[in-house]
C-alpha cells in the first residue's frame, strides 16, 4: 500500500478501507497519493477541504491528458464526499464525465503473423534481462486469451494448471479471481517455456520473471512490443497513439466475436461468453467490441443468427 505523510494520511487509510470493505479493488491508490502530496507541500495545517485547496488542486497541468485530469478530479471528489461522511466540512469538486475519443488498433490475422514470426526473432536488448525469450510468449497469450499485461505479469506458477490447461487470474481490475480454458496450442507452448526455464521453481514464484526473480517489466515488454512492430512493417503513431499492449487484448475480443458469429452463434449468447472470459463486471463493457467487429468484418454479425456449440473449451472445476 502506498505511503501517506500529509495531515489526512489516516483519513486515506481509512477511505481505501471504507471503499474495499464494500468488495470493491479499488486501485486509486497513487491517485490518492497526488492528493496527499498537494496537501504535504502546501503544509495543511486542519482537515476540512476548502474551495480554493480544491480548485488549486484541480487545475489542469501542462501537458496533462484530459483522461488524467479527469481522473483527479473525480477522486478529488470521492475523497471530499467521505470526509463529508466523517464530520468534517469539505468542498466537494464536480465529477467529470470523460469520454475517450480514441480508437484501439485491431490487428489483422496476417498482421499477428508477422509479430508472432518477428518476437519469435528477437534478439536480447540491453536492459532487457530475460525479457526476450519471454515476449515470444507473452504476445501469443495476450492474444489467445484477451488477459490484460498486468494480469499476465503477475502469473505464479501455480496459477497455470499446465495438466488441465486453465489460468487463474487473481484480483483482476474487476477485483474478483476467475479461471480460464485455454487452447491446446497456447497450451504447449506454455509448457514448452516451463520446461525450459520453471524447472525447480517455486508454485509462488512468477511465470514470467527476471534473474532476480521478480517479475518481468510491464515497460520493458512495451519497448520490445514496439521493436517488433517496427521490424513488422506496422507503423506506431506515437505517444498515447498506440498501438498498444493492450490493443491486444481488443483485437482478441473482436476475432473471438467474429469466430463465434461465422460459427452461427448469435450475439444473445456470445455476449455474455466473451463478457465473462474477459473478467467485465457488466456486459456494457463488452458491447463495444460488437462495434468494432462489425466495422473489420461487415454484415458478420448481422448474419449470425443461429446458436451452435461454444467455440469456448469447458473449465474443469477440479
Amino acid at each position: 500500500m502506498m505511503e501517506y505523510h500529509s495531515i489526512y494520511a489516516l483519513l486515506l487509510y481509512r477511505y481505501i478501507t471504507f471503499k474495499r470493505s464494500f468488495g470493491f479493488k479499488f486501485s486509486q491508490e497513487y491517485a490518492l497519493k497526488l492528493i496527499d502530496d498537494f496537501f504535504y507541500d502546501i503544509d495543511a495545517k486542519e482537515i476540512g477541504i476548502t474551495r480554493a485547496e480544491a480548485e488549486k488542486y484541480c487545475k489542469k497541468h501542462p501537458n496533462e491528458s484530459d483522461a488524467n485530469h479527469a481522473a483527479r478530479i473525480n477522486c478529488m471528489h470521492g475523497f471530499s464526499r467521505f470526509l463529508i461522511d466523517a464530520g468534517y466540512h469539505s468542498f466537494v469538486p464536480r465529477n467529470i464525465k470523460f469520454h475517450s475519443t480514441f480508437i484501439p488498433k485491431i490487428f489483422t490475422q496476417d498482421e499477428m503473423a508477422k509479430i508472432f514470426a518477428i518476437a519469435d526473432t528477437l534478439k536480447s536488448q540491453k536492459g532487457s534481462n530475460c525479457h526476450h525469450r519471454a515476449i515470444p510468449v507473452i504476445i501469443r497469450i495476450l492474444y489467445a486469451t484477451g488477459m490484460r499485461a498486468g494480469e499476465v505479469v503477475s502469473l505464479t506458477i501455480s496459477d497455470i494448471n499446465l495438466k488441465a490447461g486453465t489460468i487463474l487470474i487473481r484480483g483482476p481490475k474487476s477485483g474478483k479471481n476467475r479461471k480460464i480454458p485455454v487452447s491446446d496450442s497456447m497450451l504447449e507452448i506454455l509448457r514448452e517455456y516451463s520446461t525450459r526455464f520453471n524447472v525447480g521453481a517455486s508454485a509462488t514464484q512468477c511465470f514470467f520473471r527476471r534473474p532476480n526473480g521478480q517479475s518481468c517489466n510491464r515497460n520493458t515488454i512495451y519497448r520490445l512490443f514496439r521493436k517488433v512492430l517496427e521490424e513488422a512493417g506496422i507503423p506506431h503513431l506515437g505517444r498515447g497513439g498506440g498501438p498498444r499492449l493492450h490493443d491486444l487484448r481488443h483485437t482478441f475480443s473482436v476475432h473471438s466475436f467474429a469466430m463465434m458469429a461465422d460459427a452461427g452463434i448469435d450475439l444473445y449468447y456470445s455476449l455474455p461468453l466473451l463478457s465473462t472470459y474477459l473478467g467485465h463486471s457488466n456486459l456494457h463493457a463488452t458491447e463495444g467490441y460488437i462495434r468494432l467487429t462489425e466495422e473489420m468484418y461487415p454484415g458478420i454479425i448481422a448474419d449470425s443468427n443461429k446458436i451452435a456449440p461454444s467455440i469456448f473449451p469447458e473449465v474443469s472445476h477440479e
